[in-house]
């Protein structure tokens, strides 16, 4: 057994209600079988996250749950072609319109930040490596190394967020 597979046992999926008005119990086989495609849907999240774990930008119950399960995915490895769907559900989560349930998510999501640098850093995608930056850019205490980071991945990260003057929301 591997870290996502206790990760997604410590949950009760069942208990939890889904944004579809099920239980939420379907979310993580639905991710699991997302995760066998040898091609993911152009649409992050689409059968287990959009419409389950958020509705556009309104989190539902599932968000934390969700969001660690994500982060346990991302930490055991997943496909380089999944990394910027799941990064991308991520950034949903912790910007969410629900200030709680996305500080919840954005506290989950901290716990593995340096998966998120390293994404940064690694250069296998840019788009991962963008929605990576703007998951930590929501943490104000990662400001400083941030900028850091930012000027190390010359090459790795869009121009617009190597000039000086970007600044970031969190």
């Amino acid at each position: 057994m591997n870290m996502l597979q206790v990760e997604i046992l410590r949950f009760n999926w069942s208990a939890l209600p889904c944004g579809c008005h099920r239980t939420a119990d379907h979310i993580p086989r639905d991710f699991l079988v997302s995760l066998s495609e040898e091609v993911p849907s152009d649409d992050a999240g689409a059968t287990w996250a959009d419409n389950h774990a958020y509705i556009q930008s309104n989190l539902m119950a599932p968000a934390v749950a969700t969001a660690s399960m994500v982060m346990s995915a991302l930490a055991v490895g997943v496909p380089v072609h999944h990394r910027c769907n799941l990064l991308e559900v991520l950034q949903s989560l912790a910007c969410g319109e629900q200030d709680a349930v996305a500080a919840q998510c954005l506290d989950v999501i901290r716990g593995g930040k340096w998966l998120l640098y390293e994404e940064i850093t690694s250069g296998r995608s840019m788009d991962a490596a963008v929605y990576s930056h703007e998951i930590i850019a929501l943490m104000e205490e990662e400001a400083e190394r941030l900028q850091y980071v930012r000027t190390a991945a010359q090459g790795k990260l869009p121009s617009y967020l190597l000039n000086e003057n970007y600044e970031s929301h969190p």
